[in-house]
């Protein structure tokens, strides 16, 4: 719904999935069989994340706070969150967003396509409500690392107890997730963690403080501990899993010293917390429990490429709706000349990351469903590049977009501050850029680029069969040859050196791999012209991070009109 009284266009979301033309179309050409049944599922979610939008207003407005209460004579700190807050999770969790991924019935028709289609609705949902979508993603992955904890040890009583708590979908049972690995004096060097566990009487108990605790106050927590007598550094580290109400006192035992007075992200409760003698139960031991734990991380990783995309989309239709709706100098926004050329720009860097970013989730079902050791290498790279690229793009995005609809849009009466807040942390949480990129670094010297380059290959051989595409199938083949001779160059410096270029490497792979799916994509009739347009803009703006309208992107006008049509519905 839309409200333009005084030429001030007021934007009311009724349907996040039915107001996304783009969108519907990606996600049923990957749904493939799948779509026709599960399209009445997107049409309410996009409805339920357009509800989220005022109630994610008033979280943030109305932040949690910590309140000691008595339980069984105990002190235990509460977090005490505003009534919204509770609304999100009835919109979210209610209405099955974790819980479907974990239905046996649901999976035995849909595992071929589980995280396309969790992913695909979360990407709805975090639209209107990042803060939420945090413990989401953080619930999911623990549910993850449960699940396949499963695997080596069936019968695993507390293990298989906090999953079925995590999959449920009543909220009076459900069991929110979190991960508490940062400390204080390591950050990302998680080496330096000098938590300990202790083990008593055949029970494990932790002890120290973390330092970035989100969704504080979660029932089901995974956590790296110093093992006793363990070598030092990472492969000293075990993973315990902690559960608030096992055994039932637990929770006296977890103090939240403070909650973080954060930049954004400011509904969902991120604490300091002090472990004493906090029993927990032991998931991997020396030399395991980084691994694991990276098994959540790197999972986190696409939720935060997900996130990214979100923020980017639901910033580009609060633009299309201003621009469509709003009078400048005798004409609607969107009829002048420059403030189309940058805001086509926008959306083709969002169409070119929503495409990457669910490469990588689609090549993730591949691989949880028997894929190749070469696919999981792959999956490993394309989720650091998605997450790098994405979340640095999140922020830019959301800046320009606040530029793009002016001065009311740095009003906090609109939802366009909240998203540049939010998108901040994107590109820090998970891993920072810079940990990204020397993640990808290592995978180059693994000579898991290569899979990259081949996978690309096989793109343009099949590009090459269909009509009127061989000069971006040139383009393609000229950036591959560029990208080969980079990387050749990369791998033959310093480590210092390699350390200082590897960040462009990684920017301009992620961007021939993009160009690449874009064209993959194109096949679909439905989708050729808007991946063609999107691919042209691309190829103009040199770097991810670029200046709006800038190089020869500026004269592609014959671009514009495809790329705003396929982004949004004028009605």
């Amino acid at each position: 719904m839309i409200s333009t009284e005084n030429n001030l266009p007021i934007f009311t979301p009724e349907n996040l999935f039915k107001e996304d033309p783009l969108g519907g179309l990606l996600f049923k050409k990957w749904m493939g069989k799948h779509f026709a049944s599960l399209e009445a599922t997107y049409i309410d979610y996009g409805k339920n994340a357009a509800k989220a939008s005022l109630f994610s207003m008033l979280a943030d407005k109305n932040p949690p706070q910590i309140k000691k209460v008595k339980k069984n004579g105990l002190l235990i700190d509460k977090v005490v969150y505003d009534d919204s807050y509770h609304e999100l999770e009835k919109l979210s969790y209610g209405k099955g967003i974790i819980s479907i991924k974990y239905d046996p019935e649901w999976m035995v028709k849909y595992r071929i396509v589980r995280h396309l289609l969790g992913f695909s609705l979360g990407y709805y949902f975090a639209q209107s409500e990042m803060s939420l979508y945090c413990p989401i993603c953080m619930t999911d992955g623990v549910g993850r690392v449960l699940e396949k904890h499963l695997k080596k040890e069936p019968e695993n009583e507390i293990v298989e107890k906090a999953l079925s708590h995590i999959a449920n979908k009543d909220l009076e049972e459900f069991w929110q997730g979190a991960m508490f690995i940062t400390e204080k004096q390591g950050g990302s060097d998680v080496g330096a963690n000098n938590v300990t566990a202790n083990k008593q009487g055949g029970k494990w108990y932790l002890n120290g403080e973390k330092w970035f605790c989100s969704n504080v106050d979660a029932k089901a927590i995974l956590a790296l501990a110093k093992m006793p007598n363990s070598p030092s550094g990472t492969d000293g580290l075990g993973l315990f899993l902690i559960l608030r109400e096992i055994p039932e006192d637990n929770s006296a035992t977890i103090e939240i010293q403070k909650l973080k007075d954060k930049l954004g992200v400011r509904s969902m409760p991120t604490g300091e917390v002090t472990l004493k003698n906090t029993q927990a139960f032991l998931l991997a031991g020396v030399k395991e429990g980084l691994k694991n734990m990276l098994e959540m991380v790197n999972f986190s990783r696409l939720y935060n490429s997900v996130a990214s995309i979100s923020v980017m989309r639901r910033a580009i239709l609060e633009v299309l709706v201003f621009g469509h709706n709003r009078m400048a100098f005798g004409k609607k926004l969107v009829k002048q000349p420059l403030w189309r050329s940058a805001i086509s720009d926008l959306i083709a860097e969002h169409t070119g990351n929503m495409v990457l970013v669910f490469e990588t989730i689609r090549l993730l079902d591949k691989v949880d469903n028997g894929a190749s050791k070469q696919d999981k290498e792959l999956v490993r790279l394309l989720t650091a590049f998605s997450k790098a690229i994405s979340g640095k793009l999140s922020v830019f995005c959301a800046s320009e977009a606040m530029e793009l609809i002016g001065g009311n849009a740095y009003i906090e009466d609109t939802i366009v501050p909240r998203l540049l807040r939010d998108a901040q942390v994107l590109p820090i949480w998970e891993g920072a850029t810079h940990i990204l990129t020397l993640e990808s670094l290592r995978s180059f010297h693994k000579k898991t680029h290569f899979l990259l380059f081949e996978k690309t290959e096989r793109i343009i051989v099949k590009a090459e069969k269909r009509e009127g595409l061989s000069d971006y199938v040139n383009t393609i083949k000229e950036r591959l040859k560029k990208d080969r001779k980079l990387m050749g160059a990369l791998l033959n410096k310093t480590e210092e050196q390699q350390q200082r270029h590897s960040r462009e490497c990684v920017e301009k792979l992620s961007r021939t791999f993009t160009m690449a799916l874009l064209l993959e994509n194109a096949s679909d009739l439905d989708l050729r012209e808007v991946c063609l347009a999107a691919f042209l803009r691309l190829k103009n703006r040199v770097y991810c991070i670029a200046p709006l309208s800038s190089n020869q992107s500026a004269e592609l006008i014959e671009t514009e009109e495809v790329l705003i049509a396929a982004s949004y519905l004028d009605n």
